[in-house]
């Protein structure tokens, strides 16, 4: 682990932002270009390496998560940090993703020293308290500035050569944020309306979030939307069917375009096929996004076939379980054995879960290589 020194940041990012992007300048395809092309169902030089790391950048870094997540030139310290040191295709731009809304509405938060920031009450304890909120002000409320800052301070070092991720919740985790999810549950049963009146206030707080960033940043960017209470479990088919597909549908439309992570099985059920279809034709996400949990009950030529037929680019996720915990030989087999069947004719790139805090440094690099070795186009895995 490296040792922070804050006297000397802004020279670090300096130096970090000047060897990243000389490094890049050298690729045949950006991460962009290599993505749009996979969104595109063609092939690039290669398939692009997309990862999450955020507490593990944190580690990286030497510094504590709740420096990550609240000083903006600490963050991009640390995703620089490790982006030049495990030779990463692009530069994250994030830390937590589940509680700039929430917190900029005046949910009460604790920031523990090393792991992520924690609402520690619903603002929502009952359903009359949704009329005391007011969609804020996200350049002045909350960790609203530590966004701003952090996508400015990003564009600032990196330019063209980066590509900067503008995050949002998604409306079903949103409302679970607001009201608590064991109450949000009861509430569709017993009072639905209620929770319909939620998820419009949700929806028109994403939208000005994500707008707020987008003006900010002079960008239009794509906006990654995170929904992971709206994944089954802990959500159900009623739900997701109910309230996930609808409103995230709505959000999209209002945003223009919006590249989605919720909604999908984390567990096998019957109907999972099914959910997969419909999570990336009732959502209206340009990408769906899969993540493979604590078994591989889902196999990739079935979400390569369902890809292939929809014309539906789908992200299949490699389970952080595996990246922190399997040995290297493991995680290179699994990728290649991945990439074998999801990369022939783009349509399908192979990610991380986010990377835990506790992930071997070989693993993390094994993790990169892996799909820059086996996902070079054409490919020709034996």
């Amino acid at each position: 682990m490296a040792k922070f020194k804050d006297v000397n940041i802004d020279a670090e990012i300096d130096r970090l932002a000047e060897q990243f992007k000389d490094r890049i300048s050298k690729e045949p395809q950006s991460f962009l270009e290599r993505f749009t092309k996979i969104m595109f169902f063609q092939e690039p030089d290669r398939m692009p390496v997309s990862t999450t790391v955020h507490q593990f950048s944190a580690r990286i870094a030497g510094i504590t998560i709740r420096e990550l997540c609240t000083d903006a030139k600490k963050m991009l310290y640390a995703q620089l940090y490790t982006a030049v040191k495990f030779k990463m295709d692009t530069v994250v731009n994030l830390s937590d993703l589940y509680n700039f809304e929430p917190e900029a509405l005046g949910a009460k938060m604790s920031y523990p020293e090393n792991s992520w920031p924690v609402i520690l009450e619903p603002l929502i304890k009952e359903p009359k308290d949704l009329e005391k909120l007011e969609i804020p002000d996200f350049t002045k409320a909350g960790r609203g500035p530590y966004v701003l800052e952090g996508n400015r301070l990003y564009l600032e070092k990196l330019g063209n050569y980066g590509l900067l991720s503008i995050v949002a919740n998604g409306p079903w985790t949103l409302a679970v944020q607001l009201r608590g999810f064991n109450n949000l549950v009861k509430d569709t049963r017993k009072n639905p309306g209620f929770v319909e009146r939620l998820l419009d206030f949700c929806v028109g707080v994403i939208e000005v979030f994500v707008k707020t960033q987008r003006e900010a940043a002079g960008i239009a960017g794509v906006p990654t939307i995170n929904d992971a209470f709206s994944c089954i479990p802990p959500a159900s088919p009623q739900i997701v069917y109910d309230y996930v597909f609808p409103y995230t549908a709505e959000l999209i439309k209002k945003l223009g375009m919006a590249l989605w992570i919720g909604g999908y099985p984390v567990c096998e059920i019957p109907q999972w096929e099914q959910i997969v279809e419909d999570m990336v034709t009732k959502s209206g996400t340009q990408m769906g996004f899969l993540i493979m949990l604590e078994s591989d009950w889902m196999p990739a030529e079935k979400i390569k076939e369902i890809s292939n037929r929809l014309r539906k680019p789908l992200a299949f996720g490699v389970g952080s379980s595996l990246i922190s915990k399997g040995t290297p030989k493991e995680i290179e087999n699994y990728i290649k054995s991945k990439i074998k069947i999801l990369g022939p004719g783009g349509g399908c790139v192979v990610i991380s879960d986010p990377i835990p805090i506790d992930t071997p440094t070989e693993n993390f690099e094994t993790f990169i290589n892996s799909i820059k070795k086996h996902g070079k186009y054409p490919i020709a895995i034996e």
